[in-house]
């Protein structure tokens, strides 16, 4: 990419981006659907998670892969099947295994769509400005969340769940089509499998770790809120969704370069913390003013923790190693959901959504402190230091 971050192809990026986005905004209305098909929160759990955990699986292979030079490819095979794999659920029913096998090429197709997103953005982005790269990369992924939520209530309210998941089928089809413009990035290289072993050490374990906790809190907040409200019968999805997004939004703009300037680090634990206060306060909520006042402060703790993580990893692993380094840290995170998701949800199945939700803050305070304590690099307080 050229010394200018925001040239063709990194808007066409964003553009195929949004749009997929967008299609995997759907699916926050599958627990509900779910929920009314007669499944419970532990199966629903184990269902959003086994998606997930076919995209950590292949994460590792498609890392590989995508550093040799197939990052357009993949991002056009993962939109293609992600539209052919939500076919299916235009003719579910009832319950039943069938359900896990669905989940299973959407985790695929979100593996594929996924990797290459963020290794084109680690082959081709400045490294001066990786943090704000990754940063306003993410609006890509916010603004659909913004007016997801009601555009699916919408929907839904129109045409049903079948209405929904056609939307979504081709929404994820013209996503494909931007990808076929960008120019392929001219960094490659062709890591052996070994390879996999340099990010067990020290320097990725720990902010890794980092992300695997923050996608447990995240599983939490998104695979559980909407069956949360439908129960308790509170307000709208479409509130918390747009305020969250649009916390996330003044994050990515108004403080883009923030994660260049502040020594990471420290970014990622306030970050942490933040995240984990708005989960401790989603029991508490009584009506839409609280849930608006969760969605601020989580929003704000996830906008700046995720490019600040990301760009934590970058910096260490240079453009040679950055499909791959971003594929595992995404891999961590994606844990995180399985992890989170399924664990979560046999919580608030035998002990109720306030002993989950207070489970799911803990867990990201302890993560706070893990990160504060383990990383030799948070207590030099450095500023950033971009790798080769």
């Amino acid at each position: 990419m050229p010394r200018s971050l925001y040239d063709r192809d990194y808007l066409l990026l964003n553009a195929s981006n949004f749009l997929y986005s967008l299609y995997a905004t759907m699916f926050i209305f599958l627990p509900p659907f779910l929920y009314r098909l007669g499944v419970r929160e532990g199966e629903i759990g184990l269902i959003m998670a086994t998606g997930t955990l076919v995209s950590v699986a292949l994460k590792p292979v498609n890392g590989l892969f995508v550093d040799r030079g197939g990052r357009t490819a993949f991002l056009v095979s993962g939109a293609l099947l992600a539209s052919a794999s939500t076919v299916p659920w235009l003719f579910v029913t009832e319950p039943g295994a069938h359900l896990f096998a669905i989940r299973i090429f959407q985790g695929a197709a979100y593996s594929f769509f996924a990797t290459a997103s963020y290794a084109y953005i680690a082959a081709a982005a400045p490294a001066d400005r990786r943090g704000e790269a990754l940063g306003v990369f993410g609006l890509s992924f916010f603004l659909p969340t913004a007016i997801g939520g009601w555009l699916g209530e919408w929907v839904i309210g129109r045409s049903g769940f079948q209405g929904l998941f056609l939307s979504a089928t081709v929404i994820a089809f013209l996503a494909a089509l931007f990808p076929l413009g960008m120019r392929e990035p001219k960094v490659t290289s062709r890591l052996p499998p070994s390879s996999l072993l340099d990010f067990l050490s020290r320097a990725y374990l720990i902010p890794n770790s980092a992300g695997f906790l923050f996608g447990m809190a995240y599983g939490s907040l998104f695979t559980f809120l909407p069956v949360f409200l439908l129960i308790r019968k509170i307000s709208s999805l479409g509130v918390f969704l747009f305020v969250y997004a649009l916390s996330v939004i003044g994050t990515r703009t108004l403080a883009r370069k923030l994660a260049d300037r502040m020594p990471r680090e420290r970014l990622c634990l306030v970050s942490l913390l933040l995240l984990g206060t708005g989960i401790l306060a989603v029991p508490l909520i009584a009506g839409p003013l609280g849930l608006a006042l969760v969605a601020i402060v989580s929003g704000t703790g996830h906008g700046f923790l995720f490019p600040s993580l990301s760009a934590l990893i970058l910096d260490r692993a240079g453009k040679g190693k950055g499909g791959m380094a971003m594929a595992m840290f995404t891999g961590a995170f994606d844990m995180g959901l399985v992890i989170g998701a399924a664990a979560f949800g046999f919580i608030a199945e035998h002990h109720g959504y306030g002993a989950m939700f207070f489970s799911a803050a803990g867990i990201t305070a302890a993560g706070s402190l893990f990160f504060f304590t383990q990383d030799p690099a948070f207590r030099k307080a450095s500023l950033p230091e971009p790798g080769p």
